[in-house]
């Protein structure tokens, strides 16, 4: 009885970080808050960086669409990219494109759904 006690609680350990860091194939939004104006905000600014390090060349992320992630790295570090568009004609035209790599502490996990 101990032993399953002791499995059981191991599992629930190591489930709980694996939640901790997103992996390959993981959905993620930009973290935001409703500005006094109503409208969506950035708590702080979020940037892209062309490689996982932050003195690489990095571009302030402007929109609050839903990435996935296509590559993890020491650090925090996640590339991303974007996901299908269905307001467009053709959803699948611009899915799948790498728009660089970011902490995932300025984002926060999404339900896949909301990435199909």
């Amino acid at each position: 009885m101990k032993k399953v006690v002791i499995k059981t609680v191991l599992g629930l350990v190591l489930a709980a970080t694996a939640q901790a860091a997103p992996g390959v194939g993981a959905c993620l939004a930009p973290k935001s808050k409703v500005g006094s104006d109503g409208r969506l905000q950035f708590p702080k600014p979020v940037y892209l960086y062309a490689t996982p390090d932050r003195q690489a060349n990095k571009q302030l992320l402007k929109v609050f669409s839903p990435v996935t992630v296509t590559a993890v790295a020491k650090g925090g570090w996640v590339q991303l990219a974007t996901v299908p568009d269905y307001s467009q004609a053709d959803p699948n035209a611009g899915a799948g494109k790498v728009i660089g790599w970011a902490l995932t502490s300025d984002f926060s996990a999404q339900s896949p759904r909301n990435c199909a």
